[in-house]
Parts: structure tokens; sequence; C-alpha cells
């Protein structure tokens, strides 16, 4: 059985969504809207096959829709996951869930009153790489967890392809805080435990409007400490890395998706399931391994894909970071 998918925001996310949807049995992108002509027309060019609505409450009430992806800046997240759950539809909702901890709230209210099923897109939550990782971590390949560490680096924020996604580099909505850091918040929570902020230090560029160039912050977590160090605007190549270190080992995260481990002496990247031939790196493994999570709970069946109240707690330790 194909389960139906509006997708609001056309973006890169959004067109993501389009396009690693395209070929499976289980979901399809029945309807899909944008505010703007420019991402309407790209879509339209790119994926002919998918229905476009005149409006977003067209698109969330089109027939056949059973799950709505809200892929907008976090700003217009409330409207349109309070749209969809006035039209009866289940939610899969973009990170951040809000920047108002005041929309976040609300939206975790809306859900839970109406028992709308949902969901946060943390890729984490299903990449195979993490599974491997929780794995070896519960049956203490590494001993007992000492300390983690997050670095970020970043030569140019927004990336290169995130170019047509201006409301990144802005204070307001944007920064990698927000976009980045808030993925591994998320998977503190999910190994360690509840995250607590003992110490953090933002740098701001000279132009209030924009976002952070830097963010350094001490973390407790589950009783473990977590360094983060994270920055952007300078030359070297980018960094995307996660180490839990214990005190019979170490595994390591890397761009996002490649799993190292490590005796004290060295570090061996370590083979993981979910790659096949439809899912050739470790990259289309993760989303896919996402969507398959993504049917299942349009099936309405068990799956690890994080609710809104899990990503409010997100959102509430990635603010109060920022607020420091």
């Amino acid at each position: 059985m194909s389960h139906g998918i509006a997708v609001i925001g056309l973006g890169v996310i959004g067109r993501r969504m389009l396009d690693q949807t395209r070929h499976r049995n289980d979901l399809k992108v029945v309807s899909a809207w944008d505010i703007t002509d420019r991402a309407m027309r790209s879509a339209a060019a790119d994926f002919p096959e998918v229905p476009l609505a005149a409006s977003a409450r067209a698109a969330i009430e089109a027939p056949g829709v059973d799950i709505v992806y809200v892929g907008t800046p976090p700003a217009f997240h409330r409207e349109y996951v309070e749209m969809a759950i006035a039209a009866g539809r289940k939610v899969f909702c973009e990170k951040p869930l809000a920047v108002s901890l005041v929309d976040g709230e609300a939206i975790v209210r809306a859900l839970s009153t109406s028992a709308t099923a949902n969901g946060v897109n943390y890729v984490f939550a299903s990449a195979p790489a993490v599974a491997a990782m929780e794995s070896r971590l519960r049956a203490g390949a590494i001993g007992s967890p000492r300390q983690a560490e997050i670095r970020l680096f970043f030569s140019r924020w927004p990336r290169d392809w995130q170019a047509n996604a201006g409301w990144l580099a802005w204070r307001e909505e944007g920064g990698f805080v927000r976009e980045v850091l808030s993925h591994y918040v998320y998977l503190l929570r999910r190994l360690l435990g509840p995250v607590a902020i003992e110490a953090a230090a933002i740098g701001w560029q000279e132009d209030p409007a924009l976002c952070e160039r830097s963010a350094l912050a001490r973390l407790s977590c589950g009783g473990v400490p977590v360094l983060v160090s994270a920055s952007a605007g300078a030359a070297g190549p980018d960094v995307v890395e996660f180490t839990l270190r214990g005190d019979a080992g170490a595994l390591r995260l890397e761009n996002w998706f490649e799993l190292s481990a490590s005796d004290g002496k060295r570090w061996t990247q370590l083979p993981h399931g979910g790659l096949g031939a439809d899912r050739p790196d470790p990259r289309t493994a993760a989303y896919q391994s996402q969507l398959d999570s993504l049917a299942q709970l349009a099936r309405g069946e068990p799956q690890p894909i994080p609710d809104a109240a899990v990503a409010l707690e997100v959102q509430k330790t990635i603010e109060a970071l920022l607020a420091s």
C-alpha cells in the first residue's frame, strides 16, 4: 500500500523528499506547494510527475494525502502543522521544531490534544551508522562512557548547496547551531540521556541581524561531559564529527554517516547495514532508512523517528545555548 505525502516547501529539503520518494512503492508525493513561483517552476521542470497545488491548504487537503511533510523555514512550522491537524493528516516536520518556544509548545499541545501521529526529521533517528553506534555502545564495546566531543566547522555558512535558503544566514531563524548542532543534541539525548548546559559562549557576527560565527559549550549528558566546538567562515575543509570515548574504547561518527572505532591506538572504519543497490552510499542509506521509518509511521507501526515532544526538548537546549 502506498501512502500519499503532501510536501509543503520546495527548497533543498523539500526537493530531496521529491527525489528520494521517486522510486519507492510505499510512499508517494501526491501534492506539493511552495510560496515562491521560482521554486514551483523549478519543481515542475524537474519533477513533472508531482502534482503542484495552488495553495498550502489545497496541497494538504488533496485527495490521497496521508502525511504532510512540513519543509519550510521554522517560523512557519506551526501554521502548516496546525493546518495538517485540521485536515486530519499525520505530520512529518522538519527540525528545528520551531524557533519560538511559544510556537514549539503550541505545536506539541495541538498534536497531543488531537492525537495526531507525528515525527520530526532528525536524520540520525534511522541512520544505519547511528544504529550500529548505539548497538556497540549498549553492548559495552567502549566500556563506560567518559567523554563526548562535537566538532563542527563550515568554511561557508550557509553552505553552497543551501545558497537559495537565504534565511539560514540570519539570526532570527538560521545559523548552524539550529541547523546542524540540533542533530547532535538529539543524538546525545538518544545515546546518553537528558542534556544540561554547564557553560556556553556564542560568538556573533558584526551585523546583529546575522547568525552566529562560533559556539563553544560544555554540556553534561547523563553525567558524561560533552565538549562542543563549532564555527564558520574561515579556510579549510568542513568538519562534522561526533566522538564518544569510554574507558575501553571510542566510537566516532564523521561526515554524518561514517562510523569508526578505536581501541585506543588508531581509528578503524566500521561497516554497517543499510547499504544496497538502491542505497549505494551512507547518505542515501540514511535518507532511505528514514523513509522506511516514515512509512511505518504512516502504517501506525512502531518506528524510531522522534515526535514533536522530543523535538521541543532539543529546541529548548538549542535556544538556551543561543541565549548564552
